[in-house]
């Protein structure tokens, strides 16, 4: 009983971390590649604090979404290779819910990668 209760638990962590996904991503990403501002000027100095922030971000996004995705697709991959498809579906579908929510995927890719 305690397994399932431990499944559940990181089963719905796992969905959370997996429908904040793109906002994560994006903040990341603009943090890393220095464009986070969004100033058209030189961002000599602040590039670099830019550059640790999302590092860091990164360090803390990882630390708190792989152990609980690590642990869910174990212990699903334990009842069949088949039933990994389950997880690997609902974090996509919950990732593009989200965007879908926000603006859709115009918005989203003009504000992540000026596209």
């Amino acid at each position: 009983m305690e397994n399932k209760v431990a499944y559940f638990l990181n089963f719905i962590w796992t969905c959370l971390v997996a429908y904040f996904f793109p906002l994560c991503f994006g903040m990341i990403f603009l943090n890393i590649t220095g464009r986070a501002k969004g100033y058209s000027y030189d961002l000599s100095g602040e590039q670099t604090i830019s550059f640790l922030v999302g590092y860091i971000q990164f360090l803390i996004w990882r630390a708190i979404s792989m152990p609980s995705l690590a642990y869910v697709f174990l212990k699903t991959k334990e009842k069949g290779n088949l039933y990994l498809l389950i997880p690997l579906i609902l974090y996509i579908a919950l990732s593009v819910l989200w965007i879908c929510q926000n603006g859709g995927w115009s918005l989203y890719l003009e504000d992540v990668f000026n596209l």
